[in-house]
């Protein structure tokens, strides 16, 4: 998982583009559990099974395996729950909400049994990729530095010597937020006085995250013989994301104690376009073939940034927004599947695998009124992120007009550095499912599971010669997040 992008959006507000971080790219490149009941209890392994209107967003082709017309329409409802510990210290926070899953049509076009291309079918779907609701609290009692001490103030005064750096002067300091609420101090000298440079310290971080990333879906798929299928979607997606931070730092020291409160807000609204291409072959009836490939989604962004600073008066406010945009990577899948029986058998089933790979070192910004900040972030983006691998399996027996299914899926950790950032997820699914010969009715219960650290902020500390350096909290935040999603799909066939 990510540091906290209290780290970021906190340094001082020098630029705007202080409130950017590589960890954005990465919140709209993947994909969650979610989608149709049939599609999560298979732990979303449908890449070279088909069948299912999610085809549309992983492999096209898959759509090819309808013989029929389809509407279906999949909500549910989506519970977030995370555990902190900081030094033995637990803090619990939770978050149901209603989850949209999808809705889709299929349009299928039977050619005749005269014609090699038996079916073709024209497809439309709005799904929902992720869901970004997410609470933590945090708390961290007896601290012997502040943040003020170990990481902001440090920005304009490198040296330690307690006076304005050089390249500043007092307006710079004048603009700042901690300053206008008094939070520190400079007098004529230049030098800095605060409550917050001596005594005992608890903080407590509240971290609110929402928003969802939806994909508009338009395919077209074909099926050659019953044994090759093809197909095309045409991707835009579109979201919402919104990121408050709260964080309240109390100092006890021989002048009695002392509160502020720090806030921010990150408000961003993302649009996008892509191209998703597959085929799945069939070497013998039982057996399927299948591969796909994503163009990159090329994302304009609206960014609004907020914060605050509350101590013996508040100052803070709205910056001015900017657009930007901002890229994916590529993303490849490659997958297998094996059938038992077929519609007609009273028992039969399947047997799914899908592999895919993403390079999220190959993310990237786009931003024309700023090559310098979009070089740096490019740079942080290649250094921070490498390729990962995410694998779902998925098994599906059918008795006459009832199915069970089971599935697995592991999303890799996009993140270099293994023992600093983890953002890697296990899901374990299941599902039952009846179709009749016009309806069908499934329901999935998916549980997935993920361990992080969080670095609330790094500090700036000073070496035995004197020479200062960034370094990252010390004393990390464990972080457990647990997800429960219930999806319900209804279905009418035409």
């Amino acid at each position: 998982m990510k540091k906290l992008i209290f780290v970021l959006a906190s340094v001082l507000g020098l630029s705007l583009v202080n409130a950017q971080t590589v960890d954005y790219p990465l919140m709209f490149s993947q994909y969650g559990m979610n989608g149709t009941a049939a599609f999560v209890g298979k732990g979303g392994a449908v890449g070279a099974l088909g069948g299912d209107i999610m085809s549309a967003h992983y492999n096209p082709a898959g759509l090819g395996l309808y013989r029929s017309s389809e509407l279906t329409f999949s909500l549910g409802l989506d519970m977030n729950s995370t555990k902190s510990n900081y030094n033995g210290l637990v803090s619990k926070d939770s978050h149901p909400s209603f989850n949209y899953g999808n809705l889709g049509l299929v349009l299928d076009f039977n050619n005749g049994k005269k014609s090699a291309w038996k079916h073709v079918q024209l497809s439309f779907g709005l799904n929902r990729l992720m869901n970004f609701n997410n609470r933590i609290k945090i708390s961290r009692p007896n601290l012997s530095r502040s943040y003020i001490d170990a990481n902001y103030i440090n920005n304009f005064d490198a040296d330690g010597d307690g006076i304005l750096d050089l390249q500043y002067d007092d307006q710079d300091i004048a603009n700042e937020d901690f300053y206008r609420s008094g939070v520190i101090d400079m007098d004529t000298d230049y030098v800095f006085s605060s409550e917050y440079f001596n005594g005992t310290f608890d903080q407590i971080i509240a971290f609110r995250e929402s928003g969802y990333l939806n994909e508009f879906s338009m395919s077209f798929s074909a099926n050659y013989e019953n044994m090759l299928y093809l197909g095309a979607t045409v991707g835009i997606p579109f979201g919402e994301y919104t990121a408050k931070y709260m964080f309240s730092e109390t100092v006890t020291n021989v002048n009695g104690t002392g509160k502020y409160n720090y806030n921010t807000e990150q408000d961003l609204s993302v649009a996008g376009f892509n191209l998703k291409v597959g085929a799945i072959v069939k070497p013998v009836s039982f057996w399927r073939i299948g591969a796909a490939i994503h163009t990159p989604t090329f994302y304009s962004v609206d960014d609004d940034f907020y914060q605050s600073v509350s101590y013996t008066s508040t100052s803070g406010g709205w910056f001015n927004p900017i657009t930007y945009r901002m890229q994916s990577p590529w993303r490849f899948i490659g997958s297998t599947a094996f059938v038992i029986g077929n519609n007609k058998s009273k028992i039969s089933g399947t047997l799914s695998l899908d592999y895919e790979y993403a390079d999220y070192s190959m993310m990237s910004f786009d931003m024309d009124d700023n090559i310098s900040t979009e070089t740096v972030l490019n740079s942080d983006i290649e250094n921070t992120f490498q390729g990962a691998s995410n694998i779902r399996l998925g098994g599906e027996l059918k008795a006459d007009r009832l199915y069970l299914r089971a599935g697995y899926a592991m999303y890799g950790n996009p993140y270099k550095e293994k023992n600093v950032n983890d953002g890697s997820w296990n899901y374990i699914t299941f599902g039952l499912g009846y179709k009749g010969k016009v309806c069908n009715f499934d329901v999935a219960y998916a549980y997935g599971s993920q361990k992080s650290k969080y670095y609330v902020y790094d500090e700036y500390n000073f070496d035995a010669a004197g020479n200062g350096s960034w370094t990252s909290d010390p004393n990390p935040t464990e972080v457990t997040r647990h997800k429960h999603l219930i999806q319900a799909t209804f279905g009418i066939k035409f």
